[in-house]
């Protein structure tokens, strides 16, 4: 076996991917080559690594998650978010980037709070508002003359 090969079949033997006369040639060229072998060991230890850090950040998320649920289900809408808050994050709660807990929250926090809830229908009001604007006649003539005047020079 090549080492080009070698490199290339890495991630499959670690997958346990590699059928008998493959995975054979390539413990051979494993234990016959020294360079390939370090290879091995590096691209080894780096995925393990990443196994490790992987399994920290879940065990991080769900004590995030756990504490993040605590908070909500001991804490009333009011007291949760405040109009300062509300005011910050209105955008993403009109785009729609906002997660559905929060969402609650806020049509929680705009129920019992009258300020916020003017806000909010203000917002809403003028988001399905249309806009209109007027163009002046002369716009559509100077356009024209301007489109086909690049188009001559190109």
């Amino acid at each position: 076996m090549e080492c080009l090969q070698f490199e290339e079949l890495i991630n499959d033997y670690l997958d346990c991917g590699l059928a008998r006369p493959v995975r054979r040639d390539f413990c051979e060229h494993l234990l016959a080559c020294r360079p390939c072998h370090q290879l091995f060991n590096d691209v080894r230890e780096v995925l393990d690594a990443c196994h490790v850090i992987k399994e920290s950040h879940v065990r991080e998320s769900t004590v995030f998650a756990d504490v993040q649920q605590r908070i909500l289900s001991a804490t009333s809408a009011g007291e949760m978010l405040s109009c300062r808050t509300l005011d910050a994050l209105i955008s993403d709660y009109f785009e729609g980037n906002i997660e559905s807990t929060y969402e609650t929250i806020f049509n929680e926090h705009f129920a019992i709070c009258e300020g916020c809830n003017r806000l909010v229908e203000g917002v809403r009001e003028s988001l399905e508002e249309p806009e209109a604007v007027e163009v002046p006649e002369e716009l559509y003539g100077r356009i024209f003359a301007a489109t086909m005047g690049a188009r001559r020079t190109a």
